[in-house]
């Protein structure tokens, strides 16, 4: 009987352990997405307009064979650019970057038009910032979100806890998107 007891406590022990550390994950991530990266040049893709977004933008999905590997999405205001890569792996989604350049003021907006209005500032390129967020997902659950500036969101925070779903739904979107152009 302690025999028993003995193998059960050590499974239990050692099951923890089967489980993926979050710097594995991301480790793993990275190795994939600069491998699918370093592949696209063989992948079948598809670019359309993003007609789901309020800003000028486009989407292209980038295939082996019918399997979605890679989305690039980008968008385009007068306040901002914004690049948004979607990597996959088997069909889930392992890896979401988002690269937003923020514009220090409207691009439209020029010093004749600001001095016109007895305003100090106007669009001056070299003043964008850009801003890098990174969300990585270890069998479709999302395990870690590194904020711009390289801070980590808490897995326990609200936030961090409602962004699975929404990131889930923003790739299903674009999904949708690049499948209904074939129709």
């Amino acid at each position: 009987m302690s025999k028993y007891l003995f193998s059960i406590l050590l499974l239990i022990g050692l099951f923890p352990s089967c489980k993926k550390k979050p710097e594995d994950v991301v480790k793993d991530v990275n190795e994939t997405s600069d491998k699918i990266n370093k592949q696209l040049k063989d992948y079948k893709s598809k670019r359309v307009d993003d007609l789901s977004s309020k800003a000028l933008g486009s989407i292209t999905g980038y295939y082996r064979d019918a399997e979605v590997r890679k989305i690039y999405a980008e968008h385009f205001t007068d306040t901002n650019r914004v690049f948004d890569e979607y990597y996959f792996d088997d069909g889930m989604l392992i890896l979401v970057l988002e690269q937003n350049f923020r514009y220090n003021c409207s691009d439209t907006l020029t010093e004749e038009k600001a001095r016109a209005n007895h305003d100090s500032v106007w669009y001056d390129d070299k003043k964008t910032r850009l801003e890098i967020t990174r969300f990585y997902l270890n069998k479709n659950k999302l395990v870690k979100w590194i904020l711009p500036g390289g801070k980590e969101m808490s897995p326990t925070s609200t936030e961090f806890i409602e962004r699975e779903p929404m990131l889930w739904a923003q790739a299903a979107l674009l999904i949708k998107e690049l499948k209904e152009e074939d129709n």
